[in-house]
């Protein structure tokens, strides 16, 4: 019985590496394809920023961010407290420029951008139908 449980396990293992090895390798045909899907509304995108700082600077980021952009100190979550010094905020921009100059100018350079989108059900049929 244990060699067809660990052989099913072993199955169920490849067939997870092959399913995940093929969205990777579909995934930037996909990305070009659905090249509009990140819209929000009013024709913005919208993207993850990770912003970074250290606890010297902690401080500063959060008095410039209070003072020059106010509305994203509301929607912005943080991990100070926790002891990870990072700005994490999900905000609408017109490109990729515009979202990271919504970072304090401190510590901008060190700011991650990524652009997001979602998908439907039935994209990811398609997806499969063209891999």
């Amino acid at each position: 019985m244990r060699s067809i449980r660990s052989s099913f396990s072993g199955v169920a293992v490849i067939a997870a590496a092959l399913v995940t090895i093929s969205f990777f390798v579909a995934a930037p045909s996909i990305a070009a394809e659905h090249k509009g899907m990140a819209m929000a509304k009013g024709g913005m995108d919208r993207f993850l920023i990770i912003s970074p700082h250290t606890a010297e600077q902690c401080l500063a980021v959060l008095d410039d961010m209070a003072a020059k952009e106010p509305q994203m100190l509301a929607k912005t979550d943080w991990g100070c407290m926790a002891g990870d010094h990072t700005a994490y905020m999900i905000v609408e921009a017109k490109d990729e420029m515009a979202a990271k100059n919504k970072v304090p100018q401190i510590v901008r350079d060190q700011a991650k951008v990524i652009k997001l989108n979602k998908f439907t059900a039935e994209q990811i049929k398609s997806f499969h139908q063209k891999s």
